[in-house]
């Protein structure tokens, strides 16, 4: 019987598995935390984009290119396209809740406080726990794909104790997310670092255009507070503040915040960006009418642990996913045989701006092929992979190793907090080629440290294991950044304040040297 291997238990992750098990594969679904509810899909707002009844295929095909700026792989944009509606029976046969409007589809909750996402990655969790030959493996940390010549054959990692774990297979799909907690403000998990991107580019795969990060203006910013995406629509009489209290949408000529956010996103993120560094940008819900604090948002505000309904609440834009990623062509294969990809590691829908809905379309449509594809992929024969010899087992409490270099647990959140003060600072909403040089710099200073660095225990283990992800993920946008002379949908430049289509309607392309560490750009 064929064996595949999943890294990442998202939605990609978890439709992957329930296809390769209908294609009669048997599956290891491997997540570092619990399936589905450690993932940004529980966070999502449960909105699929995709034609329907009244906008049809070339209306979507057309939006998605205009948006993504004319470099979005075509082709997959128009697989999606073509794809989206079986995906969406597939939800609807699952038992989820759905409603359709015009171009998207969504999840509908049964009760107004509850997050759209969390239904969803529930129902499918649900569903890929009751099939015999799924087996989920949780709390595994994968360190590399295993090859046997250009063929990926299994992965390595460590369990929960820190014992190094060698696991075959005849295919490996990464389906392991994207990087937006590398920023100090963003609305990710926390441990969504580029796992799958550092694996990918380790394994030998180039990674397509880095630079393009996505920011959503309006994210809860309290210290005290869960870093909260605020979707609209918003009541009219809801209000952004600067810190002076003067209307920032006023101020800005900016409209209505839901237009706002609808029709001027990426300004709009680097406005409020602006505002808070001089002080800081508030949400202010006070004239809101109490008939409308049944309705969304404010269903969700109103369970905050803040007094959202007098008091205005710090709000900032945040880091919310990266367009950019592995490349892959129609059937989710990668460069290397046997290695698909699929969600947000995997590069080509979204171009330079990834269209609101089209996040959890795509994790939908390119699961189910990921896993299709990967359970009919012909068996292997397994030849060079082996494990790791002497492999010791750690407690999660045990000493490692006494070294002057081994960091205590403060260290390594020192240097993590350092990681994602550089990704803000120095590659967030507006960059200049003067930050982009800095924030490189700084970055190969704190590689230094952590790859000195020599964990104690298992925590620090997949700490350390973590930051080499950020701090990874972290220079690709960095490079890719300096190397683009323009500013294309998310990414913006203040020295090259306007798009170059003569020039620059090209994707980046970056390769990973692991003996050198360091990277080789391209364009294609």
């Amino acid at each position: 019987m064929k064996k595949v291997i999943i890294i990442g238990a998202g939605l990609a992750g978890m439709v992957a598995a329930i296809a390769a098990h209908e294609e009669g594969a048997q599956v290891i679904l491997i997540d570092r935390g619990s399936i589905g509810l450690g993932t940004n899909t529980a966070l999502a707002g449960g909105v699929f984009t995709g034609p329907t009844g009244g906008y049809d295929a070339e209306a979507y095909i057309k939006d998605t290119i205009r948006i993504g700026r004319m470099i979005n792989n075509t082709s997959m944009v128009k697989l999606i396209a073509e794809r989206s509606s079986d995906a969406f029976d597939f939800l609807r046969s699952s038992g989820l809740p759905m409603m359709d409007f015009h171009s998207i589809t969504a999840v509908r909750t049964p009760h107004l406080d509850q997050i759209p996402g969390l239904l969803l990655v529930k129902n499918m969790a649900e569903k890929a726990r009751k099939l015999d030959r799924v087996t989920i493996f949780p709390g595994f940390y994968v360190t590399d794909i295993i090859k046997d010549g250009n063929r990926a054959c299994g992965v390595e990692g460590f369990n929960k104790k820190g014992e190094e774990v060698t696991l075959l297979a005849d295919a490996v799909i990464i389906a392991a997310g994207g990087a937006g907690a590398i920023y100090l403000v963003n609305d990710n998990q926390k441990n969504t670092m580029g796992q799958g991107y550092r694996l990918a580019a380790k394994a030998g795969l180039e990674l397509f255009d880095m630079e393009f990060v996505q920011f959503y203006p309006l994210v809860l910013a309290d210290k005290h507070l869960p870093s909260m995406i605020l979707y609209p629509p918003f009541p009219e009489e809801v209000r952004l503040l600067d810190s002076s209290g003067e209307d920032i949408l006023k101020k800005h000529s900016l409209g209505s915040l839901n237009e706002a956010i609808h029709t001027k996103r990426d300004l709009f993120s680097i406005l409020l960006f602006e505002e808070t560094s001089m002080g800081g940008v508030y949400a202010d819900f006070s004239d809101v009418p109490l008939l409308l604090w049944d309705e969304y948002p404010q269903t969700l505000l109103a369970k905050l642990k803040f007094p959202v309904r007098t008091k205005p609440v710090p709000i900032s834009p945040a880091v919310h996913f990266f367009m950019g990623g592995v490349k892959i062509d129609e059937g989710a294969r990668t460069a290397i045989a046997g290695l698909f990809a699929c969600g947000e590691v995997a590069w080509g829908l979204h171009g330079a701006n990834r269209r609101g809905g089209n996040a959890l379309t795509e994790c939908l449509v390119m699961g189910k092929i990921a896993g299709q594809n990967a359970a009919q992929l012909s068996e292997s024969k397994i030849t060079m992979c082996k494990g790791k010899p002497g492999a010791t087992a750690m407690g999660e409490n045990d000493i490692y190793n006494d070294n002057a270099h081994s960091p205590n647990k403060t260290s390594l959140r020192e240097l993590r907090r350092s990681i994602r003060e550089i990704a803000w600072n120095n590659a967030g909403v507006e960059r200049s080629e003067k930050g982009l040089k800095e924030g490189l710099d700084a970055v190969d200073k704190i590689n230094v440290q952590l790859y000195a660095a020599v964990p104690r225990n298992v925590p620090e283990m997949r700490l350390k294991e973590d930051l080499l992800s950020a701090s990874f993920v972290l220079k690709t946008i960095l490079i890719a950044s300096l190397g683009r002379k323009e500013s294309r949908g998310s990414f913006q430049r203040k020295d090259f304040p306007y798009e170059d289509n003569l020039n620059w309607q090209k994707n980046s392309c970056l390769s990973y040297d692991p003996e050198r560490r360091d990277f080789s750009l391209h364009y294609v």
